[in-house]
């Protein structure tokens, strides 16, 4: 016998004040307890997704791939490997995949963090400049007074083709260079801007070789985040898990009883 109307209506209404999509969301709340391990990286949370945790429990941008046991996140088309996280003051340390093995890779990309949630931390990153498609330098090694900053060139093969480079540490603006080293850079035929760590560019300058070079890109640099940290903790301190809602795009808090736009104390969404 089917229901009176007056009792659909009820259980209609009933089912409205719930929290939606409940069985949902102790689902979320489950999955989002998982953690990512792979190599050094071990238990990491929220911002960060991927592996054994979906998208909906981490933040846009921070998905990591662990390959044979390297962890790797890719932001602005470039991929890095994760060397360290920091979730409680929010830093990230990576290399470049492409540069840790080889100062001479196939494709030229910039270090960019634009519309990204990233950003270099500047209290221990600094930009350096590679130089690829030069003409050659004779006397830069015998003329450190006027080229402090810039290396001994070096040399690549790339797209099999032989090339001459340089980096270079310090903004053309700021060195006392010459005209000549001046329009030789200027005439490369590509340059790359890349961050390392601030600790590393003494020894840059002082011994200014490749080897120096390829050491201090495969120690990487640091990178600061922002993503909706300071309600991820509320969120965690009463019970939840954070996530992302991938429909709202908004912060979500996933607790056993429903979804929350801050913490399992709020009103559900």
């Amino acid at each position: 016998m089917m229901p009176p109307p007056w009792f659909i209506s009820i259980l209609t209404m009933i089912l409205s004040l719930a929290p939606k999509s409940m069985s949902a969301n102790d689902e979320n709340a489950s999955s989002c307890s998982a953690r990512i391990h792979c190599g050094d990286i071990q238990d990491i949370g929220y911002p960060f997704w991927g592996l054994d945790r979906p998208e909906s429990c981490g933040y846009p941008g921070f998905r990591l791939n662990c390959n044979d046991d390297n962890p790797e996140i890719t932001i602005m088309s470039a991929t890095y490997r994760v060397l360290h996280i920091n979730t409680s003051s929010q830093l990230l340390q990576v290399a470049r995949m492409d540069y840790t093995e080889s100062i001479c890779p196939t494709y030229l990309l910039n270090s960019s963090f634009n519309s990204t949630p990233f950003a270099y931390n500047r209290e221990s990153t600094l930009d350096i400049w590679l130089f690829y498609g030069c003409q050659r330098l004779t006397d830069v090694q015998n003329n450190s007074t006027s080229t402090q900053g810039i290396s001994s060139q070096f040399e690549c093969t790339i797209n099999e083709t032989n090339i001459i480079g340089y980096y270079l540490t310090r903004n053309v603006s700021e060195t006392s260079f010459d005209t000549v080293i001046r329009n030789t850079l200027g005439s490369c035929n590509y340059s790359v801007s890349i961050p390392v760590m601030s600790s590393e560019v003494p020894s840059l300058e002082e011994i200014g070789n490749s080897d120096i070079l390829e050491e201090a890109l495969s120690l990487g640099f640091e990178l600061r985040w922002s993503a909706n940290d300071s309600m991820c903790k509320s969120c965690e301190d009463s019970g939840g898990q954070c996530g992302h809602d991938l429909i709202t795009a908004e912060f979500t808090c996933y607790c056993s009883d429903g979804s929350y736009p801050r913490d399992c104390r709020l009103t559900p969404q």
